[in-house]
């Protein structure tokens, strides 16, 4: 069974590294570009696992972003095609046991069972996964177990011990929910209507941050904690012409961040980097539904080093951000077992 750890609100006075200051120039980008600076090893590095929304397309899978540093690994929402996404990424998904939901929409955890599941009767992992979650998390885990009651039972033996998937689950509440060996997650709450209680979080290590929106629409938190951070990832939608006259998705619209609403918050908040991810487009379709986004958020007056994530995508962060394209998958061995090694 689960373990529920519940932890006090904390007061929204909590001191947070802020980071590089200022913001560097630099035009938009949907894959690649550096900000300018020395070649030390990056102290921070975020994968863009999957960077849409819940609609099917060739080139995005469901939102999951993981952050890495010192060797250890912090996975955001885990949606749809995460851990074929860190295999492919080079990350071994048995090493990924820390995972934050901003929300309870099935397409921020669609990836949970398997990242729960596989990793253990595949690849022998022993530790223990834990989530940190709004209330309701512990629910939906204890959902997620009894869906794979069956599974585990008979999965189960001497050598895939059924208490390794113990999991054990922290309902939040905003402040620090996490702070261990240099390392600080920072939860605070956004607006994403039917999918409240909503959170978005902020990562700091040695004096590197990352910013994660989570869903919501224009949120004053967003920029109040995300004031001069090395890198802010944001939600974005965008609607057609036409179906916005339609007024058929005016509710998805209005429970996300649109472009002009994003610029508001990039030009208050001046990241070193901004970064959109869970991108929701309606009847915008592929790069030409990308450079819509892009040429809005310009035209409403931001002009940082702006990006539209793809998945795979990685950011290193160290005296420069660099944005790098997703690695080949050729010659990529297949993971079948525990001796296999990605890098």
């Amino acid at each position: 069974m689960s373990e529920i750890a519940r932890r006090p609100l904390l007061a929204g006075s909590v001191a947070l590294s802020l980071g590089v200051m200022g913001c560097t120039s630099g035009k938009a980008s949907p894959a690649g570009a550096t900000v300018s600076g020395s070649d030390n090893p990056p102290k921070v590095k975020v994968y863009l696992l999957g960077t849409g929304g819940p609609e099917m397309t060739t080139t995005r899978q469901g939102m999951s972003t993981l952050i890495e540093a010192d060797d250890r690994r912090f996975l955001f929402d885990a949606g749809r095609g995460a851990t074929q996404n860190m295999y492919e990424s080079r990350v071994h998904p048995k090493d990924v046991t820390k995972v934050f939901l901003t929300h309870l929409h099935n397409d921020h955890y669609e990836d949970l069972p398997s990242l729960w599941l596989n990793p253990w009767f595949m690849y022998g992992r022993k530790e223990r996964i834990e989530v940190w979650g709004p209330r309701g998390t512990a629910g939906m885990v204890n959902g997620m177990r009894a869906m794979y009651a069956h599974d585990v039972d008979h999965r189960a033996n001497d050598l895939f011990k059924k208490e390794d998937l113990d999991i054990r689950v922290h309902e939040i509440e905003p402040g620090v929910v996490y702070d261990s060996d240099g390392i600080k997650v920072t939860a605070f709450t956004v607006e994403h209507h039917d999918g409240n209680p909503a959170f978005g979080y902020r990562f700091d290590h040695a004096g590197k941050s990352v910013l994660l929106s989570g869903d919501t629409t224009y949120e004053e938190h967003v920029v109040s904690h995300g004031k001069h951070v090395d890198v802010l990832i944001h939600n974005v939608v965008a609607l057609s012409e036409e179906i916005t006259k339609s007024g058929k998705f005016k509710a998805v619209e209005a429970k996300l961040t649109t472009p002009e609403q994003a610029a508001r918050v990039f030009s208050k908040a001046r990241p070193q980097t901004a970064v959109y991810s869970h991108i929701v487009k309606k009847g915008l379709h592929g790069e030409n539904g990308d450079k819509v986004i892009l040429e809005r958020t310009r035209k409403a007056g931001y002009h940082g080093p702006l990006h539209m994530a793809v998945d795979r995508m990685t950011i290193e962060i160290g005296d420069r951000v660099t944005v790098k394209a997703p690695l080949s998958i050729e010659h990529l061995p297949d993971l079948d077992g525990p001796e296999v090694r990605l890098t």
